[in-house]
């Protein structure tokens, strides 16, 4: 039957999903509350049997009352569509690093800090698997809050934040509280002029990309052909959502046109590597 939210019927394809395993319970909640009302976790949790939606009950429980203020914040909106997308993305994580900085960078976490931790824990891992960070100049291209960025600060000789948001730049600067290796800087969205060539052995593109796409095909060729440059040769591209468009076959398509047109190669496009987050990574080496 359907599951009732305060305004209406609940996505039931959501709930499909995430019984199918498809979704995470994290990434349930989150499409639940960007489709519609707050969920209602008392409806969630009668409906529930012992696996998945069990867990989607429980996790809409232990965030009952954060429920009613993540709906407004969807509601609020994460597109920044537009005649200038760019711009329109700094305004709107200028937003959010005011009025939510850790559900502003993964919606999925719903503010939670140690959610946020669970995140990116899962991302960093995936990260040193594909392209160890050790000893290794990264840069973080769409750093917002730094999460990322200060979880490799161990590992990595230094690494760069760059941010179109000035308002996440400042948050990430303040999170860092002084940390030797690690500055965050405010980019235009367009090229990397901050950078010299090969000045970077690792570059990060975590849920970026898709606040490019939407500028257009000579946008995305600019700014890929800054990060051909900045790469050393032999340098990795990791790269975790290429668009929000959901459709994963063009997304694989674009990036085998890029690789082909900027001197990369493309080792891997289109994988799923993740529990928690629903994130498609894609990485690129920048030829020798």
């Amino acid at each position: 039957r359907p599951v009732r939210a305060a305004g209406g019927v609940i996505d039931e394809g959501v709930l499909a999903r995430c019984a199918a395993g498809a979704i995470s319970p994290e990434i349930a909640l989150a499409q639940l509350l960007l489709s519609g009302d707050p969920p209602d976790p008392a409806a969630l949790a009668a409906r529930a049997e012992p696996g998945p939606l069990a867990r989607l009950a429980g996790l809409a429980e232990q965030h009952r009352d954060r429920l009613n203020d993540l709906g407004a914040l969807a509601r609020a909106g994460f597109d920044p569509a537009g005649e200038d997308p760019v711009a329109n993305s700094a305004a709107l994580f200028d937003r959010l690093a005011q009025d939510a900085p850790e559900a502003g960078v993964a919606f999925y976490s719903f503010g939670d800090p140690a959610a946020l931790a669970r995140a990116t824990d899962e991302l960093v891992a995936v990260i040193r698997d594909w392209a160890d960070p050790a000893g290794r100049r990264v840069v973080d291209l769409g750093c917002g809050i730094g999460r990322v960025a200060l979880a490799l600060a161990d590992d990595a000789s230094s690494v760069i934040g760059v941010d179109v948001s000035a308002g996440m730049v400042a948050e990430a600067t303040r999170r860092a509280n002084g940390r030797a290796n690690v500055r965050f800087v405010q980019g235009n969205g367009r090229d990397l002029r901050m950078l010299p060539d090969a000045s970077a052995e690792l570059l990060l593109a975590v849920d970026s990309w898709p606040f490019l796409v939407p500028a257009g095909p000579e946008a995305v060729a600019g700014v890929t052909a800054e990060v051909a440059r900045v790469l050393a040769p032999g340098g990795d591209w990791l790269l975790f959502n290429w668009s929000y468009r959901g459709d994963p076959a063009q997304d694989v398509a674009e990036a085998r046109e890029a690789a082909a047109a900027h001197g990369l190669e493309l080792l891997r496009a289109g994988e799923r590597p993740f529990a928690i987050w629903d994130g498609i990574g894609f990485h690129f080496r920048r030829l020798a």
